[in-house]
C-alpha cells in the first residue's frame, strides 16, 4: 500500500448503489461522505475540508467538470477525481491540463482500481505541486477555452 493515512473523502454520484458500495468498501479505512445531489455535496464542502473529492460526470443538475471546478476554487488542496462511463478522456483534456481534474476513472470501477486511485491521491497530496513561492489557494484553476469551443 502506498498511502496509509486515513483520508477524508467526498463522493458525489446520483446513483445510490455506487455510493453504498463505496461506503461499504472504504468507510472503515477512511472518513467517507457521500452525496446524491450537487446541493448535498456543496453543503458538505461548506462544512468540511476534504482530502479527496470524487464526482461522477453525468449529474442531473450539472456535470462533474463544473462541480470539480467549484471544488478547485473552494478547496484548492483537495485531490479531485472524475468518474464517468463515457468512452474516454478526450472531452476532459482542458480540465486535466488546468488541474481541475487530477485523476480520471472509468465507471464501473473495481475495488482494486478504486483502492489504487485513493492510494495515489493520498500520496499525491503529500507532494509539493505548486511552484516555490506560490501560496496555497493561489494556484490558477480556471479553464480557458477559445471562443466557440
Amino acid at each position: 500500500m502506498i498511502h496509509r493515512e486515513r483520508l477524508s473523502i467526498l463522493y458525489l454520484d446520483d446513483e445510490a448503489p455506487c455510493l453504498d458500495i463505496f461506503r461499504q468498501m472504504f468507510g472503515r479505512d477512511h472518513d467517507v461522505r457521500t452525496a446524491l445531489t450537487v446541493g448535498e455535496a456543496r453543503r458538505a464542502l461548506a462544512d468540511l475540508s476534504f482530502d479527496i473529492v470524487l464526482s461522477d460526470y453525468r449529474m442531473p443538475e450539472t456535470n462533474g467538470s463544473v462541480f470539480l471546478q467549484e471544488v478547485a476554487s473552494a478547496q484548492p488542496d483537495c485531490f479531485r477525481v472524475m468518474l464517468t462511463g463515457a468512452a474516454g478522456v478526450g472531452g476532459f483534456i482542458g480540465e486535466l491540463g488546468a488541474g481541475v481534474i487530477q485523476l480520471f476513472l472509468k465507471k464501473p470501477w473495481s475495488e482494486e482500481g478504486m483502492r489504487m486511485a485513493l492510494e495515489l491521491a493520498g500520496a499525491a497530496r503529500a507532494l509539493p505541486l505548486r511552484p516555490p513561492g506560490v501560496a496555497r489557494g493561489h494556484y490558477p484553476n480556471r479553464i480557458s477555452r477559445p471562443e466557440g469551443a
